[in-house]
């Protein structure tokens, strides 16, 4: 009877760490990042993003929901993160929200004051090409437009150091 709660407890472990890998179906580690233009619906910014155009700086690209709980914790510590590296063109981060109606993106940002641009993607088509299928869901892009990390979990200050190192950018 040990030896199963042995196996449980290990199986238990191994399921709930945090993936710094794909999850089946999404873009492996090592891979060109799908290019996409999205609209710009909330947070900071306005206009399409294009996603080709941003070569030359890493970049974050979170996919999250309004109605997801861990994405709504998420959301200051991305925010506070943005304000202290990336605004200063450290990377871009992006975020994209996936299923929500477009008129409640620019609501959500400011109730939780987001300054980097939250992203619409209409049919959903950009969380399919990057194979989303829990969210969040946070892909770290270099330069050269290649998936250096991937992490299907709310990211903490240890996660985000490690995507970040993957991409050539050190923080304390």
């Amino acid at each position: 009877i040990a030896v199963v709660f042995i196996l449980a407890a290990l199986f238990s472990m191994l399921t709930l760490l945090p993936s710094a890998t794909s999850s089946s179906g999404g873009v492996p580690v090592g891979a060109a990042a799908p290019e996409f233009t999205l609209p710009t619906y909330g947070g900071g910014g306005s206009g399409m993003i294009d996603l080709h155009a941003l070569r030359g700086h890493p970049v974050l690209l979170n996919f999250w929901s309004e109605s997801c709980p861990p994405c709504r914790v998420e959301m200051p510590f991305l925010e506070r993160t943005y304000r202290q590296y990336a605004a200063h063109g450290e990377f871009t981060l992006l975020g994209i929200d996936q299923a929500d109606p477009k008129e409640d993106i620019a609501p959500f940002g400011k109730d939780f004051q987001i300054t980097y641009p939250l992203l619409f993607d209409p049919g959903g088509k950009v969380n399919a090409a990057y194979g989303v299928t829990a969210i969040p869901t946070t892909y770290f892009i270099d330069s050269d437009g290649i998936v250096r990390a991937v992490f299907v979990t709310q990211l903490s200050p240890r996660t985000m150091r490690q995507g970040l190192a993957s991409v050539g950018i050190g923080i304390p």
